[in-house]
């Protein structure tokens, strides 16, 4: 059964009880157009959408979607190549929920993919390989034996539980894949430490090796040319950056202190100069964003850390053009919200716009997806 989702939350309902006393009911919130962003709310089991305006800001309010029937926590999300999917993973329910994104920018869901025998236990990261073939979700595990599930993704664009398999270290929080197709890692923040896979052509995983970069290993990102691995110690404020070999085997090369608390969400610009950390400060105190300077032989900071005017900065998420910046609030005492910045030419942050409601709750781990154009 395929449900179109038109919209939610708080709004929706009291849309509904209008109805029946008024005829001046509030007009529904517009289509956020082709170029939405989405959020996922954990704590409110929904995704948000947002248009999208041609200077980079977010337009609201928000339309607040359902994910599944309750407790699914979607805690992850990503966009297809293509643009014409979006595939969330829920924490609570252990699968993952395909939405159709339609021309308007709207979404229609699909009925979730069960997680691939052994069944994933809270799925907290997800990635696409590059040709969209093949989808993976790295499971927390509850801070126990992480794991990585493989979906693979069919020519109608659903995806279809394959396999589960041990990443090799505990509290698996976060994946990412090589540009190149050939290497996935994982952050495994229990353990401290990441671990790699081959990924052959089918979609199948074979690890190589785990390797301790700090405390708190939270999330990875590989570099455009598939040659290094940033990642970012959230228990131990710092980055590590490592090479990666061509057979998938990583070398610590650095680690270097990051100027914020807590660093989590990480992302590179097209050219892999530089990398933007969001802060999450446990979730409670202001948030912050740190960049890095990135070269083939280290990385360093580069600027002040940016405040974001929220609180628990997680996802992070940069625009196709390098022009904007965007980050999710978890807000753990208050209501998610997402912070926008402007970026100059050479690459630093600038004055942040005021956070927008996101319309739900703790908006967590890789929460926030951008058109890819």
């Amino acid at each position: 059964m395929v449900k179109r989702v038109i919209a939610g939350g708080l709004a929706a309902v009291v849309a509904v009880g209008l109805a029946a006393c008024s005829s001046d009911e509030p007009a529904a919130p517009a289509a956020p157009g082709p170029r939405a962003v989405y959020v996922t709310n954990w704590a409110s089991d929904t995704v948000a959408e947002f248009g999208l305006d041609e200077d980079g800001a977010l337009k609201t309010p928000a339309i607040s979607l359902p994910v599944g029937k309750g407790d699914t926590h979607p805690q992850a999300s990503v966009r297809s190549r293509d643009g014409k999917w979006l595939y969330v993973g829920n924490w609570g329910t252990r699968d993952v929920t395909p939405f159709r994104i339609e021309v308007d920018g709207r979404l229609t869901a699909f009925p979730s993919a069960h997680g691939p025998a052994p069944e994933p236990v809270t799925p907290s990261g997800i990635a696409l390989s590059p040709d969209g073939k093949n989808l993976y979700t790295a499971n927390f595990s509850n801070g126990g034996d992480g794991t990585v599930s493989h979906y693979r993704v069919s020519a109608d664009g659903l995806p279809h539980g394959v396999a589960t398999i041990p990443a090799h270290g505990r509290g698996t929080t976060a994946l990412a894949v090589s540009p190149d197709g050939r290497t996935l890692v994982t952050a495994n923040s229990a353990s401290g430490d990441i671990s790699t896979f081959t990924i052959a052509g089918d979609g199948s995983l074979t690890w190589v090796t785990t390797v301790a970069t700090g405390k708190g290993a939270f999330f990875a990102a590989i570099t455009p040319d598939s040659s290094h691995v940033l990642v970012t110690n959230s228990l131990a404020d710092s980055i590590s950056f490592l090479h990666l070999g061509a057979n998938s085997r990583p070398t610590l090369v650095s680690t270097v202190p990051n100027p914020a608390h807590e660093p989590r969400g990480i992302v590179l610009t097209a050219q892999g100069d530089r990398a933007y950390i969001a802060n999450f400060a446990n979730g409670t105190g202001p948030g912050h964003i740190t960049t890095f300077t990135v070269t083939a032989t280290g990385i360093s900071p580069a600027g002040p850390a940016v405040a974001t005017g929220g609180n628990g900065a997680e996802g992070i998420a940069l625009s196709h053009d390098g022009r904007s910046l965007y980050n999710a609030n978890f807000n753990t005492n208050g209501d998610g919200s997402v912070t926008s910045y402007p970026l100059a030419a050479d690459g630093s942050v600038g004055t942040p716009r005021p956070p927008v409601l996101t319309g739900g709750r703790q908006p967590d781990l890789t929460s926030i997806t951008l058109p890819e154009s």
